[in-house]
């Protein structure tokens, strides 16, 4: 069983040695504060009072849990995912530069996920951590329908093309939110690299055939462009939509595609085929699924990571391949921690939001896109589990929400952790 896999990543390893350093870092630049002892509590400090609360529950969740390796596990990456957050949003690290190594990052995938798309086939690599994907091949994700055939969704370097899709998302609104200001700021002739780049990430993205994915990045490039006319009707009292090359090289590009592969994209869609079919009466059985887990152990919950092990105890006749998260992050979480554990989630978000409001205070700015990545989270989490099922998802949560609470004008600082 996938779902009941132990084991430690490379990069967790990394991770740790990075949050020490961090430490280091953070001690020898602040430690002359703490001579001068005057404790009270602040907004920041409330809210890591309640991020440090959470995690703890995740833990105890081992005793109650019937797998308690698995609620160590899942704990423990929620740990990891935190202390990411925080050595984004409190570390050396400019907004600026994460974006950029990010956006460089995800080159490589991009591209993997276009050649496999194009070429239909995949390899395998314990270097680089992909799995054979044969399309032909009960498991694999396809498009497939009798009249197309089955056509190999892009993976790229991740475990699923949902999961792929979601990273280029982040990727995509990241970098266009920005406006490659890393690009632009070093010389304007590589604006057309960033042309290129918002042209690639589109590309792989309607080869992941993630819907949701899909409904992300539309939403997210109509908003985009609506900000950048707003901007511009202010600057320069344009009232016409501007249309800037590259908006208009991956509207080209998307019609384009469209029309080459509108089968793939209708049958996806209409979910007419017994495929899709399938797949849609399998998420909503799993919310029946949900809701009876829920009810067993509403006020604690199966315990972190335990969702597949309490639906297998529920119905051990149940074949492997039908043992599986509910393909949504919130019900998810909730049938895992119960009650209190919503709660002590909603007093961090709750907290989270006031620290950004006063930050919003003291520079009297309103930060429209920070709000918006909210919303595209909001909407992906809503349509699969892997933001907060997976390692792999974890990370990228902690690396988006590091990314909106760090402000493009922010050096490096401590807002008032350690302060007295």
């Amino acid at each position: 069983m996938e779902w009941w896999t132990e084991g430690v990543y490379a990069t967790e390893i990394l991770l740790w040695a990075i949050v020490f350093v961090f430490m280091w870092w953070y001690y020898k630049n602040f430690k002359f504060q703490i001579s001068n002892f005057k404790f009270r509590m602040t907004k920041d400090r409330i809210f890591v009072s309640a991020v440090l609360l959470f995690v703890i529950y995740c833990f105890v969740s081992r005793f109650w849990s019937l797998d308690s390796d698995l609620a160590m596990q899942q704990s423990l990456r929620i740990l990891e995912a935190f202390l990411l957050f925080f050595v984004l949003w409190l570390g050396p690290l400019k907004k600026e530069d994460a974006i950029k190594w990010l956006v460089l990052g995800s080159i490589l995938p991009c591209i993997l996920g276009i050649w496999q798309f194009l070429m239909q086939s995949t390899f395998a690599s314990k270097w680089l951590g992909l799995a054979l994907h044969p399309a032909w091949q009960a498991g694999t994700s396809v498009v497939a329908s009798d009249a197309i055939g089955r056509w190999l969704r892009a993976y790229g370097t991740f475990s699923h093309p949902n999961v792929f899709g979601g990273f280029l998302v982040i990727v995509l609104v990241c970098l266009i939110m920005n406006n490659g200001t890393w690009i632009m700021e070093q010389k304007k002739s590589l604006c057309f690299v960033f042309h290129v780049l918002c042209s690639m990430f589109c590309v792989a993205l309607f080869f992941t055939f993630s819907r949701s994915a899909w409904i992300v990045a539309f939403i997210g490039l109509l908003v985009y462009w609506f900000i950048v006319w707003r901007q511009r009707l202010k600057d320069y009292k344009i009232k016409r939509l501007p249309v800037t090359s590259h908006q208009l090289l991956i509207i080209v590009y998307l019609v384009i595609l469209v029309v080459l592969f509108f089968p793939l994209i209708q049958t996806r869609l209409t979910s007419l085929s017994v495929t899709e079919m399938r797949s849609t009466d399998e998420r909503v059985s799993e919310y029946s699924d949900a809701w009876k887990l829920f009810k067993k152990d509403p006020i604690l919950g199966v315990g972190a990571g335990n969702y597949t092990k309490a639906l297998w105890e529920s119905n051990k006749w149940r074949p492997a391949w039908k043992i599986q998260p509910v393909h949504n992050a919130f019900v998810l979480f909730a049938v895992e921690s119960g009650v209190v554990g919503v709660g002590l989630l909603a007093f961090v978000v709750l907290t989270w939001i006031m620290d950004q409001r006063s930050w919003i205070k003291r520079r009297g700015q309103f930060d429209v896109c920070s709000m918006f990545h909210v919303l595209c989270f909001v909407i992906i989490v809503s349509f699969d589990h892997y933001l907060y099922s997976s390692y792999t998802g974890l990370m990228l949560s902690a690396l988006f929400f590091g990314l909106i609470s760090r402000k493009s004008d922010d050096k490096a600082i401590s807002p008032q952790l350690i302060h007295f």
